[in-house]
C-alpha cells in the first residue's frame, strides 16, 4: 500500500531526530578549522596505495581456514554500499547491496589480526557498519552505531572502520545499524579462525549459512506505516525466509505488474560422502525466530557466539535473531539429497489484520539442500527430525557449557541496574518501547561518545539516550531485566559477552540462589521470555559506549535500546581520530526543519527528521 504523505503530514520519527539549539551545550558541530575533513583524509588514504581487497563472495562454496602466520597480519578490504535489483525469493526489489551481492560478502581474518575496512557509501542514504560481536577494545568509535559512537556515514563517503581482532575467534557478523537498514540488504557474514581451535580437526571443510527474513517493500516504505499514531498492528510480516540469501516466493500472491520469477534457485550445500563439515549459522534477520536442522544428519554442537562449548548433539536448532553458532556435520548418510530446513517459528510472531503484510503469501518454511557429490537430480525425500526444544526459547543450558567453567562473574557486584521493558502508547500517539519508562532517542549528528570525550558528565547526557553509568574497573556489573509485555525479545550487547545468570518465566522471579554463577552460559545475545525474567553479569573492563538493545529490528526503532557508559573517567581522556569525527561535520541528512511540523518533545526541541529526508525510497514499491 502506499502512503500518502500529504495525509499523515510530515511524518517524523522520535528515534531519528537530531538535537537542535535549543540544547546547545550538547551539541559539537565539527568546524573544518578543528578536524581534517573526512574527503580529505579519505583521498590522502586512497594517494599511499594501501591494497584494499573488493571481495565477492559465494556462500555455496565450502572454504578452509585461511592460512595461519606466526604474528598477526594487517587485513585490507573494500565495501561499496550500492543500490542493485537483486530477486533473492525470485520477486526483484532494490537491494541495498554490499559490493553488489546479497548477502554482504563473507569477511575474513585470524585471530589477533587487524582489519581496515574501507566503506565506500554509494547508497543515496546515510549509512553506518557495526561488526556484531567484535569488541572493539580501545577503538570504541569504530563499532558502528549512530548516535552513540559515531556519526552516520553521508552519502558519497568512504569510512575507514580500523580494528583489531584481538583475542577473539568464531562466528560473527556485520550489518548497518542504521535505522532498519540492514533489513535491506546491508547484513553478511564476519569469520574469525583460530589456530588454537580445539576442534580445528574434526571437520574437513567449512560453510556459513545466513538465516534472514526477507521483506518485498523496502524499510522506507514499512517504517512511516509501522510507526504511525493510527497503526494497531503487530511486527511486519515478512515475505520469505532466506537461506544465504535464498529463497522461494509464491508468485501467485505478487502484485499485479511486479517482477516475479517462479522457482527461485534454492541454497544447495554441496558435501562428499564421509568428509564432516563445520557450518557456521547466523540469524541476521530482522526479526524471525528460526530453527535450523538437516534432515537424517545430526548437529554436533561446538560454538555459540565466539565461545567453544562442551560437544553436544542436537537435531533441531533454535536460534533467534542476531545469534550465532557453530555445527559439526559428518556427511556419513548414503548418497543423495537431504532437506536442509530453516523454519521461521510462527508460534513466536504476533498477527492480527492491522498488521503490516499480515495476508502475506510467505511460506515459513525455508529450503535448502544438501546434496552429497554422485547424488541424482531429484527432489530431496529426506524425513524430519521431530521436535524436542522449548518453542520460542534458546537451546537448554546443558547445550551451552563452555569448555571449562567460568568463575569470574562469582563475586561482589559494583554496579546493580534493574530495568523494566514495556510498550506503551504515548501523547503523540505512536506506540513506543521504553525502559524504565523512557524510550532512546538517538542524537545522529553528536553522538554520546563525543559528549563524554568532550568532558559532558554522564549523568547530564539527555534522559532518552537510556545511559546506564558505570565507573569501576574490572567490577562486576549485573543487569536485572523483567520483560512486562508479551513479545520474546533477543537481547544483545555491544562491546562483551555475558554470563547468564539467570531467564526465568512468567512469575519465575530472580533469586540469587538459583543464579548460574559457576559455570554459566556465555554469549552475547540472549532471549527474554515473554513476562519473564532476565540477570546477566559481565565485566566492566572496556572503557566505551555500549548498546544494549533487543535485536527485533522493529523494536529497536521503537526505542528499545539502552546505552553503557563505561568507565567514563578513561574514555574522557581518549582522542577520537579525526577521520570518526569528522564524519559529524555537515551530515548531509541535516536539514532545516520544516517551521510548520510540529515538535516531537517540545521540551527538549528535537529538531524531527523527515524520514523521506533519510530514506529516498519512501512511497515506491520496487
Amino acid at each position: 500500500m502506499k502512503l500518502n504523505l500529504k495525509k499523515v503530514s510530515i511524518l517524523f520519527i522520535s528515534l531519528f531526530v537530531i538535537c537542535s539549539s535549543a540544547i546547545p551545550a550538547r551539541i559539537h558541530n565539527v568546524d573544518n578549522d578543528e578536524h581534517l575533513h573526512l574527503r580529505a583524509y579519505t583521498n590522502e588514504i586512497q594517494k599511499r596505495h594501501e591494497p584494499f581487497k573488493i571481495i565477492q563472495t559465494d556462500y555455496f562454496k565450502p572454504f578452509v581456514h585461511l592460512p595461519f602466520t606466526n604474528k598477526p597480519v594487517t587485513r585490507y578490504y573494500q565495501l561499496t554500499l550500492k543500490k542493485v535489483k537483486l530477486s533473492p525469493d525470485g520477486f526483484e526489489r532494490t537491494v541495498w547491496s554490499v559490493n553488489g551481492q546479497y548477502p554482504a560478502p563473507i569477511i575474513r581474518a585470524n585471530k589477533g589480526d587487524r582489519m581496515i575496512i574501507n566503506v565506500e557509501n554509494k547508497f543515496g542514504d546515510p549509512a553506518a557498519v557495526h561488526w556484531h560481536g567484535v569488541f572493539q577494545h580501545g577503538t570504541n568509535w569504530y563499532d558502528g552505531v549512530p548516535g552513540q559512537t559515531q556519526c552516520p556515514i553521508p552519502n558519497d563517503v568512504s569510512f575507514i572502520y580500523n580494528f583489531t581482532t584481538g583475542d577473539q575467534h568464531g562466528t560473527f557478523w556485520y550489518h548497518s545499524h542504521f535505522m532498519a537498514q540492514y533489513a535491506d540488504g546491508l547484513r553478511g557474514a564476519l569469520i574469525v579462525h583460530d589456530p588454537d581451535d580445539p576442534y580445528l580437526k574434526e571437520y574437513d571443510y567449512e560453510y556459513v549459512i545466513t538465516l534472514s527474513d526477507w521483506h518485498h517493500r523496502t524499510t522506507g516504505e514499512i517504517l512511516p506505516n509501522f510507526i504511525s499514531p493510527t497503526y494497531t498492528g503487530k511486527r511486519p510480516v515478512p515475505d520469505s525466509p532466506l537461506l544465504s540469501g535464498r529463497g522461494r516466493y509464491n508468485c501467485n500472491g505478487a502484485p499485479d505488474g511486479s517482477k516475479c520469477k517462479p522457482n527461485a534457485p534454492l541454497a544447495v550445500y554441496n558435501v562428499k560422502k564421509n568428509k564432516k563439515y563445520r557450518f557456521r549459522i547466523i540469524n541476521s534477520a530482522a526479526d524471525a525466530f528460526f530453527i535450523f536442522s538437516i534432515d537424517e544428519h545430526k548437529l554436533k554442537l561446538i560454538e555459540s557466539e565466539g565461545i567453544y562449548i562442551k560437544p553436544t548433539i542436537i537435531e533441531k536448532l533454535p536460534i533467534n535473531v542476531g545469534q550465532r553458532y557453530s555445527v559439526i556435520v559428518n556427511a556419513d548418510q548414503p548418497i543423495g539429497k537431504y532437506w536442509i530446513r530453516a523454519t521461521i517459528d510462527k508460534r513466536c510472531v504476533l498477527i492480527n489484520n492491522a498488521t503490516i503484510n499480515f495476508n502475506s503469501s510467505i511460506d515459513w518454511n525455508g529450503l535448502g539442500i544438501l546434496k552429497y557429490e554422485g547424488s541424482k537430480n531429484d527432489k530431496p525425500k529426506s524425513k524430519e527430525f521431530p521436535e524436542n526444544f522449548k518453542i520460542c526459547r534458546d537451546p537448554d543450558p546443558k547445550h551451552l557449557k563452555t569448555l571449562q567453567p567460568v568463575t569470574k562473574y562469582d563475586g561482589n557486584v559494583s554496579d546493580f541496574f534493574n530495568i523494566t521493558v514495556k510498550f506503551q502508547r504515548e501523547g503523540d500517539g505512536i506506540v513506543k518501547a521504553v525502559m524504565n519508562n523512557s524510550s532512546f532517542i538517538p542524537q545522529f549528528n553528536d553522538p554520546t561518545i563525543n559528549k563524554i570525550i568532550r568532558h559532558i558528565p554522564p549523568d547530564e547526557l539527555p534522559k532518552e539516550q537510556n545511559s546506564l553509568i558505570f565507573d569501576n574497573k574490572n567490577g562486576i556489573v549485573e543487569i536485572a531485566l523483567w520483560n512486562n509485555n508479551t513479545d520474546e525479545h533477543p537481547f544483545h550487547m555491544h562491546g562483551h559477552v555475558f554470563g547468564v545468570m539467570f531467564v526465568g518465566e512468567k512469575n519465575e522471579y530472580p533469586d540469587e540462589k538459583k543464579y548460574d554463577k559457576k559455570n554459566p552460559v556465555i554469549r552475547d545475545n540472549v532471549t527474554v521470555p515473554g513476562f519473564g525474567y532476565l540477570v546477566i553479569r559481565f565485566i566492566a573492563d572496556n572503557p566505551g559506549i555500549w548498546a544494549f538493545h533487543c535485536h527485533i529490528e522493529w523494536h529497536v526503532e521503537l526505542g528499545m535500546v539502552l546505552q553503557l557508559v563505561e568507565l567514563p573517567s578513561i574514555l574522557m581522556n581518549e582522542t577520537i581520530p579525526n577521520d570518526a569525527s569528522s564524519l559529524c561535520f555537515k551530515n548531509d541528512y541535516q536539514k532545516k526543519r520544516n517551521p510548520t511540523t510540529p515538535f516531537h518533545n517540545r521540551e527538549r526541541m528535537f529538531n524531527p527528521v523527515i524520514i523521506n529526508e533519510i530514506r529516498r525510497d519512501i512511497n515506491k514499491i520496487r
